[in-house]
């Protein structure tokens, strides 16, 4: 399982990755380990929806101090990977060659890759990584510091509207009087109608717990889940025994206790217990709203669209979305828990709307829904399932 991370946005050195899609997330695998070791690196992935992405390419392309090509024979067929390589002969910048797969080279590919500084040939990610750190061209100019995402204009902007506007408080303190020293408190003294009658006192209101009556489900899929998890076929489902609900599955039209039955073959079809998964009928998650102390919830190929109603669930730790193709992401409200977000399968493919979530720490895709795009401030990863 690989990682998606922020592509470097810089003026110091970094590195240019050119690569075929199609090799995605062999490609990956290798440049999210030079990542984590600090190398500074640009690709693809860092271009916002809606941008004009040749130009994009080109303005990184002039920007970057050397380029990493992952050669394989769909890079050498693609007409982008030709370009970007032929701009980087031209600007005359190192380029390193990682070998992904044998391939045979045409004349043009054989003379533009004649000035490269190193060639490698290691399969395995790790050590195909070591081998690219150590080339001589990758000094440590390349490599991240602390300091390289700090806005200095913007910092020093900050301090200074922040001292204007204590020396604005300040001022308008003084011309206010508010420095003046305040009178001085005089207990005040109590009167003799200021005594309580003693058949005065206010007798407390009867209180009637609101937990003992009975809760209306309105969508019979989430009901029959409900009555599943509590072991109650048939009576009136009270609003204190839904305390004890902490998980509910929704799989296709089925309900399940868990995910140990339900996988994704090879054609992508969703299977329970090795049966095929017709579609399924939970259109409307408004009822679910009521079951605050649910943990984990899965909504998988269901045909819901507006996920606003999860949106009073403060204990929600775990969402899978998994194939649900109609699935608007935006309408997720704040979920201060949820930590776990899986949107494989899905049609997903702006996830900047997910910065509203405070403590979601991942977000699992699939290589089908490449590319994808998220804000530069999101405080969440995204990580590939193969």
């Amino acid at each position: 399982m690989s990682k998606f991370f922020r592509p470097y946005e810089g003026k110091r050195p970094y590195v240019f990755v050119s690569y075929s899609h199609r090799n995605s997330a062999e490609v990956l695998e290798t440049i999210s380990i030079l990542n984590d070791r600090k190398l500074r690196l640009w690709y693809d992935e860092g271009i916002p929806s809606g941008d004009d992405w040749s130009k994009n390419i080109q303005e990184h392309m002039n920007a970057c101090a050397a380029v990493l090509f992952f050669l394989s024979e769909t890079a050498i067929a693609s007409p982008n990977c030709l370009n970007e390589i032929r701009t980087a002969v031209q600007l005359k910048r190192p380029l390193i060659c990682v070998r992904i797969h044998g391939c045979e080279l045409t004349e043009e590919w054989k003379t533009l890759l004649a000035d490269c500084k190193a060639i490698i040939t290691a399969r395995a990610p790790e050590k195909r990584a070591t081998e690219i750190l150590s080339a001589p061209i990758l000094k440590r100019r390349f490599y991240r510091k602390w300091t390289d995402h700090l806005r200095w204009d913007y910092i020093g902007l900050g301090i200074a509207m922040i001292l204007l506007l204590g020396a604005g408080v300040s001022l308008f303190a003084l011309l206010s009087g508010r420095f003046d020293p305040p009178p001085p408190y005089v207990l005040p003294t109590a009167s003799p109608t200021d005594t309580p009658s003693p058949t005065a006192t206010a007798q407390p209101m009867p209180t009637v717990d609101p937990n003992i009556f009975p809760v209306q489900i309105s969508n019979k899929q989430i009901e029959t889940a409900v009555r599943r998890a509590l072991n109650k076929p048939t009576g009136d489902i009270l609003k204190t025994e839904l305390s004890g609900i902490t998980e509910l599955y929704f799989v296709g039209n089925m309900t399940v206790n868990d995910l140990s039955a339900v996988s994704f073959e090879e054609d992508g079809v969703l299977k329970v217990y090795a049966s095929q998964v017709i579609d399924g009928k939970v259109d409307d998650v408004t009822a679910l709203g009521s079951l605050a102390f649910l943990e984990r919830l899965a909504l998988i190929r269901q045909p819901v669209t507006d996920l606003k109603p999860l949106g009073g669930l403060v204990l929600l730790r775990e969402l899978r979305l998994s194939g649900s193709d109609q699935i608007r992401i935006s309408t997720l409200q704040n979920l201060p828990a949820l930590e776990t977000l899986y949107l494989d399968r899905s049609a997903a493919k702006d996830l900047t709307s997910l910065e509203a979530l405070p403590s979601l720490k991942t977000v699992y895709v699939n290589a089908d829904m490449l590319p994808l795009s998220w804000s530069e401030s999101a405080r969440f990863e995204v990580q590939l399932i193969q």
